[in-house]
């Protein structure tokens, strides 16, 4: 009988330690995800933007300020380290998403999916006057493959939304 009172000590024992790792997961997830809103709050009231939509990647934050068309990207470079992007909608040609893949040697596809090789999806901004940039959705090494669909997604939706912004090219009259 004192085996099973053992036995289910340490199951408990278990239970409440992985419990307590969820826990204190979550609560960096929470404060990681507060710093970068906090972050992207104060750039954009210092640039005066009023975001109408935003999205939280792992480390990265993107708002969008429909009104004066522009995207303001901030990316938590490590503790205290943000990056900022302000992009102009004005000066933007196109916006599309774009999928690198890593290599497949001859014979090796067969019946596998392609997305298998997938490893990064990056929403690609290409300017009239400026080197291209790119927002990091997916990457391989740090997102988890579960996440590839949503991920996917949610770049799609940012290239469809940001696309209907762009100015059409003017056509010229002969």
């Amino acid at each position: 009988m004192s085996s099973l009172i053992v036995a289910g000590i340490l199951i408990a024992f278990v239970a409440i330690c992985c419990l307590l790792f969820v826990f204190i997961n979550n609560q960096h997830k929470n404060k990681a995800m507060s710093s970068l809103l906090n972050k992207i709050s104060q750039v954009g009231s210092e640039k005066n933007l009023s975001f109408s939509s935003h999205e939280i990647l792992k480390n990265t934050i993107i708002g969008a300020d429909g009104i004066q068309r522009k995207i303001l990207i901030v990316k938590k470079l490590n503790f205290e380290t943000y990056e900022d992007f302000l992009i102009d909608l004005d000066e933007v040609k196109s916006c599309s998403v774009k999928k690198t893949y890593g290599s497949i040697k001859a014979g090796q596809a067969n019946g596998k999916n392609l997305e298998q090789y997938l490893q990064n999806i990056f929403l690609h901004f290409e300017f009239h006057n400026k080197d291209p940039f790119d927002i990091l959705f997916y990457d391989h090494t740090e997102n988890n493959i579960y996440q590839l669909k949503e991920m996917e997604l949610k770049a799609k939706h940012w290239e469809i939304f940001l696309s209907k912004m762009l100015k059409a090219p003017s056509k010229k009259i002969a």
